[in-house]
């Protein structure tokens, strides 16, 4: 027989059942969620329309040799590759077969200098170390093509002017690591080597960004070589100078460096002011609206619960 008491008793027990439910679900709603997030947020696949880099250089009517350096900056006791082109012309005319390759300081100091073979498509390439002294500064490569003296003494002026090439210039710079902070406290660092006054260094990770302010002599060339770490940015990436977005086909921006954890950008602008940004469409993963959704919901069910247990216990009592 069904006693009044058993009858009260029975919302009790349903209230007692809904509380260990949602015990139950909330931390396993939440961790299935948030593992969910993560998964999709960890990526670190990297899709950029930026080339690995410069178009080569060619010869030209003022000279017949070009040379350019693979990359337009770099840090004391880094490796110089430096590549270049022989007209066919001056082949013929000269019959030489090499070029001497020349790294040389602000001050027009040589640092550094290697012969260099010239193949049969009139190219020619060159690996040249810094010195891990080397100043930071700007620095000037230039090549020459190397002609025997019986040679040389029958070629015009003409083609005497035009033995050696134009200098193509890079840059030697210290690297800095700046530290920054997802909106939950993880930290990551950014490493950026310039010519360029760097600062305001910021990782916007709502707006899914890297963003810092360089500065330089109004007329001079800035670059600037920033690495991030896939883990805090990563999709697809681009960058905006000013807020437009530079296009492969400028070929101002490059990509120096892809590996599992990081990728290296390599920027070029002409020196004043700039707010420059990096952008992604992975970050961090972040606390995710659909998890606290979710708990708020089982929350209330345990709130609800508990409230209507006190309520069926008090009315048991007072029974």
């Amino acid at each position: 027989m069904t006693t009044a008491r058993d009858n009260k008793a029975n919302p009790v027990a349903t209230s007692i059942v809904l509380m260990m439910t949602a015990a139950i679900l909330l931390p396993s709603a939440i961790q299935i969620a948030y593992a969910q997030s993560s998964s999709a947020g960890a990526s670190t696949e990297v899709q950029t329309v930026y080339k690995s880099s410069y178009p080569k250089a060619s010869t030209s009517s003022s000279s017949s040799v070009s040379v350019q350096s693979e990359y337009h900056i770099y840090k004391p006791g880094d490796t110089v590759k430096i590549q270049g082109q022989m007209s066919s012309e001056a082949k013929e005319q000269t019959d030489a077969d090499s070029v001497m390759v020349r790294i040389m300081d602000a001050q027009g100091t040589v640092v550094a200098n290697q012969q260099a073979t010239v193949n049969g498509n009139g190219e020619y390439a060159a690996s040249i170390s810094l010195p891990p002294t080397a100043a930071e500064g700007e620095y000037n490569v230039s090549s020459k093509i190397e002609v025997e003296a019986s040679v040389l003494g029958l070629l015009d002026a003409e083609v005497i002017a035009k033995l050696e090439s134009p200098p193509a210039q890079f840059i030697v710079a210290r690297s800095n690591a700046f530290e920054v902070q997802s909106d939950e406290g993880e930290e990551f660092q950014i490493e950026i080597t310039s010519n360029s006054n760097v600062d305001n260094v910021e990782f916007k990770q709502a707006e899914k960004r890297v963003s810092f302010v360089v500065e330089g002599k109004t007329g001079t060339t800035g670059v600037t070589e920033i690495t991030i770490p896939k883990a805090m940015l990563s999709g697809e990436m681009m960058v905006l100078i000013d807020g437009e977005v530079v296009t492969a086909e400028s070929n101002d921006v490059i990509v120096k460096s892809h590996t599992d954890t990081e990728i290296t950008f390599e920027i070029n602008y002409s020196h004043s002011e700039h707010t420059v940004e990096v952008t992604g469409t992975n970050v961090t993963p972040e606390f995710p609206v659909s998890i606290l959704v979710m708990a708020g919901a089982l929350g209330s069910i345990i709130a609800f619960a508990a409230a209507r247990n006190r309520g069926n216990w008090f009315n048991i009592l007072k029974g």
